[in-house]
């Protein structure tokens, strides 16, 4: 599609969801009031809007207006210090992994701030993570206009509206939706959410993934996963091989040319979220959606362009202390490879799969494979027991499970996860402990075979991971 005409069409979408229109008055749909584990929640300061209609009836009567109340800037900042430790069993295929590759370290610094001034609102957050997690990068930051408190403009890196929000998770780990880049999202472009009565509807144009500068390239220093360009395919081969344990966390060039390349990136992506929420009064409220997604995947070497899109249905309930998440989605990347480079990855890979039956996405400093077709099956039940035990105020239990299975290539594993966990909140505190027994998780696998996990996934063995994380949040 002609990059105009996505502009112009991207322009006319937005604008549609913001023309002005009645508005039905609205009490805002109960939400999950998920703790800022992971990435805090958006807070607005909303300003009491001008009611000079009346006075602008006529001239006379609008030349005799009072002023308008003077505005001012209202700046609150936020931010999280966080520390890890992580205790991996692998039973006799490699040395449990503790101090070498976990053990008690630091893991992220954020600082960020939102506001407004009037109806102009703003929210940034800048994440610090160690140099070899990506450094320092920008996971979200956006300008808007809060035209009233059921309909709001965002312009600049949002969470792209998809899927349960803030999290279809509840654990430190989170749900394999957020591997494939489904989960916790973010990209930059314009978004706008309208939520007349029970209503939450979303809609988003974005003209790129985030990236940390212009003309970024293979760039993997993000928050949150995408399709990326890379220079050098992660090691291909079967668990074990020599060549995977080899390079910077255990990536390898591979030998042959263009086989050692994929130039694709995410272009020119639309979303739409629609839910709707039924209020049960003091017992809790049921938040029942859908959501699409559909954009380009360009290649930039050649310019050429071919389409990615997902879709989901969702459930979100809170019934008492009781916290159910329920979503299932299927998503489909189309990468414009050439003739050549496909060619090419054929004649050096060494693999029985094609160059399009994946593409590479990248996050936290590292690539990963993930399968061209796929379903995602995530699931979440917690519930928030108020306690009283010195500065303790709450513990939410969790159980997470997901699972990645009709993937495009029949002899590649599928990935499921499941995840025991609990929360406990003190004041500014929040701690995360989970117990992790899954296969093929990212954050739960031997460094060698890491990069094939959310596509090949070889070796197909559940592996046991302890994780506790805890955080001061200000």
């Amino acid at each position: 599609m002609n990059r105009f005409v996505t502009l112009v069409s991207a322009l006319f979408l937005t604008a549609g969801l913001l023309l002005p229109g009645s508005v039905v008055g609205q009490v805002a749909a109960p939400g999950d009031a998920t703790p800022p584990s992971r990435a805090d929640g958006i807070t607005v300061i909303d300003d009491d809007e001008d009611d000079n209609a009346d006075a602008a009836t006529d001239e006379e009567t609008s030349e005799s207006a009072a002023p308008q109340e003077e505005r001012s800037l209202e700046v609150n900042v936020t931010g999280s210090l966080r520390f890890n430790a992580l205790f991996r069993s692998y039973g006799g295929e490699t040395a449990d992994k503790v101090l070498g590759d976990g053990g008690f370290t630091f893991d992220t610094f954020r600082i960020g701030a939102d506001g407004s001034y009037g109806g102009l609102i703003f929210d940034s957050e800048l994440a610090v993570y160690p140099e070899s997690f990506g450094g320092v990068f920008l996971q979200k930051g956006w300008v808007g206009y809060q035209f009233n408190e059921n309909r709001q403009f965002q312009v600049g890196v949002s969470q792209v509206p998809f899927g349960i929000q803030p999290y279809a998770s509840s654990s430190w780990f989170f749900n394999s939706t957020y591997y494939v880049g489904l989960e916790d999202d973010y990209d930059a472009g314009i978004k706008a959410m309208f939520s007349p009565g029970n209503w939450d509807i979303q809609g988003g144009y974005y003209m790129n993934a985030e990236q940390t500068d212009f003309f970024a390239g293979s760039n993997f220093g993000r928050y949150s996963y995408d399709v990326v360009p890379v220079t050098s395919f992660p090691a291909f081969g079967d668990a074990g091989d020599a060549n995977d344990v080899a390079g910077v966390g255990g990536y390898t060039v591979v030998p042959g040319g263009n086989a050692t390349r994929s130039p694709i990136s995410e272009a020119h992506q639309f979303n739409l979220k629609v839910a709707y929420s039924f209020d049960h009064g003091d017992l809790g409220f049921t938040k029942l959606g859908v959501s699409g997604q559909r954009g380009q995947l360009m290649n930039e070497a050649t310019g050429d362009t071919d389409w990615h899109a997902a879709y989901a249905a969702h459930l979100q309930g809170r019934y008492g202390g009781l916290g159910i998440k329920l979503e299932f989605a299927q998503q489909e990347l189309n990468p414009p490879l050439t003739d050549g480079e496909k060619q090419a990855f054929n004649e050096n890979a060494g693999v029985n799969y094609a160059a399009d039956d994946f593409v590479v996405m990248g996050a936290y400093n590292f690539p990963q494979r993930v399968a061209a077709e796929h379903t995602v099956y995530s699931s979440s039940v917690s519930y928030r027991i108020p306690v009283s035990l010195g500065p303790v105020s709450q513990v939410k239990p969790y159980y997470d499970f997901s699972l990645v299975t009709n993937k495009n290539v029949d002899a590649w594993n599928d990935n499921a996860t499941h995840d025991i966990g609990f929360l406990t909140t003190a004041g500014p505190v929040y701690m995360y402990t989970d117990l992790n027994i899954s296969k093929g998780h990212p954050f739960n696998h031997p460094g060698a075979n890491f990069a094939s996990v959310m596509a090949e996934n070889n070796d197909n063995e559940w592996r046991t991971a302890f994780n506790v994380n805890i955080g001061i949040y200000f």
